[in-house]
């Protein structure tokens, strides 16, 4: 069978029926599901999607957690990172847009998809085990082809990690009383707390202050390790659901808007160490504001949409936390799921009351304006980190291009919030146009005019 014939290419084992499921493509636009199929094809099974989702969720993780062995001091670490084709997540949020050296599109998505089934067929869901993804690490490395993953199995990520000299400097009191009081708040203790202290300090703060960096390494590892977490508790309890269902909805799980409410909740929000005038009042704020929602609530678990977006750097310092924990572990990922489970889980046990969370994200609702109001294919959601300027902390630009032309900037001091500053801007030049003017105003000629009409417009919304 030759679909097992591409798992032994890439020296994975994987049962047939997921091998087929891997390399099955039912029509010329799986993907695109508020879409008529084109050349669909019947009898065929189950298609790649899922499991190309499922394989571009662990491959970030992978390749996030071999970057940050070998660039742990690196201020721009996160950007010698592995560049990838954008998947299957980044295609239904507009939110991330990677590239892939693999050229043809459907053959990355193919790849992605072999990623995944070696994932599932070997992973336990009810209990992780570093050896349940060696299939898949190996899948990594293989179909990247690239020095910068190297790894056979989970054990050569730690063997990688070149030990930050901040890491193993001398602990102060400071440092240990602060371990004490976290480990009251999430039951670890931590072997390195000057990780652990890293992982609480704020860019604004002067490096002469603690000789720390700030937590920014920290919150890249996290925040994969995060995705991780999410996506596979919702592939796992949703099997029938598409990867635009699935995005849709890891959104609430890993938004900043739900982070924040999560690091006051565990109390991580007083630990933070900063110098800036204003982020105390801003913090004060918007504690005071989610503790009178959650009362309020009366137990709903949903309290945390009702207010506003918290100060940036609380839900930064949860995914520091998570990095930082993830690595005084010594890349343990079970660490990662226990964070999980005692501090999200809880709030997702009905993914119903998300339904409509990623509605009102701008960045998603760009998309579903472009991609199903416009029809247009054409379209890339891009982020660049500035040169940094002296001691302050870099900058963020992102850009909407349309058909290879800059239509729409934001600039912030992460790639996800200047993609939304972006995606606010672009908004405000898309909305209200008809398909006809948009395609007039940005030169789209995706689809012919005569296929978009207001009744396809109507039942594709």
């Amino acid at each position: 069978m030759p679909s097992l014939e591409a798992c032994e290419v890439i020296g994975i084992k994987v049962n047939s029926e997921l091998a087929l499921e891997a390399v099955t493509k039912d029509s010329d636009n799986s993907e695109e599901h508020q879409d008529e199929k084109i050349n669909f094809r019947h009898g065929m099974g189950k298609n790649y999607e899922r499991l190309e989702f499922m394989g571009d969720c662990f491959l970030k993780m992978a390749t996030t957690i071999s970057t940050f062995s070998q660039y742990p001091e690196s201020n721009e670490f996160d950007f010698h990172g592995l560049k990838l084709l954008e998947g299957k997540g980044a295609k239904s949020t507009g939110e991330e847009v990677i590239k892939h050296a693999l050229g043809d599109k459907t053959i990355a998505d193919v790849c992605e998809a072999l990623i995944g089934a070696a994932f599932i067929e070997h992973n336990n869901p009810s209990g992780w085990k570093p050896e349940n993804w060696t299939d898949a690490i190996k899948a990594v490395t293989i179909l990247v082809n690239s020095s910068d993953h190297t790894m056979q199995e989970w054990g050569d990520y730690l063997k990688a990690y070149a030990i930050p000299t901040y890491q193993t400097g001398a602990v102060t009191a400071s440092h240990r009383d602060m371990a004490a009081k976290v480990s009251l708040e999430h039951p670890y203790h931590f072997k390195y707390p000057r990780l652990l202290r890293s992982a609480f300090i704020h860019p604004s703060l002067p490096f002469a202050y603690e000789k720390l960096p700030s937590y920014q390494r920290l919150e890249f590892l996290g925040d994969s390790l995060l995705d991780m977490a999410a996506i596979t508790h919702l592939f796992y309890r949703f099997p029938d659901k598409d990867p635009q269902w699935l995005t849709e909805h890891k959104m609430a799980m890993v938004s900043n808007k739900f982070l924040g409410a999560v690091c006051v909740k565990i109390g991580f929000h007083r630990h933070l160490r900063y110098n800036h005038a204003q982020l105390e009042h801003q913090i004060r704020e918007y504690v005071t504001e989610l503790q009178e929602a959650e009362r309020e609530a009366q137990g709903a678990r949903d309290y945390w949409t009702t207010v506003r977006a918290p100060p940036k750097c609380l839900p930064d310092i949860v995914e520091a936390f998570v990095g930082a924990l993830f690595v005084d572990s010594g890349f343990d990922y079970g660490e990662v799921q226990r964070f999980f489970d005692l501090h999200i889980r809880w709030y997702f046990e009905d993914m119903a009351i998300y339904d409509t969370f990623a509605n009102n994200h701008p960045t998603t609702h760009l998309h579903h304006l472009l991609s199903i109001e416009m029809a247009c294919r054409d379209y890339r959601l891009l982020a660049q980190e500035l040169p940094v300027v002296g001691t302050v902390g870099g900058k963020c630009i992102a850009g909407l291009m349309i058909h290879d032309k800059v239509v729409a900037e934001g600039v912030a001091a992460s790639g996800k919030n200047a993609k939304v500053k972006a995606s606010v801007n672009a908004l405000e030049l898309i909305k209200g146009l008809a398909p006809f003017e948009y395609r007039a105003r940005f030169g789209c000629d995706c689809r012919p005019e005569e296929l978009v009409d207001e009744a396809a417009v109507g039942d594709a919304i």
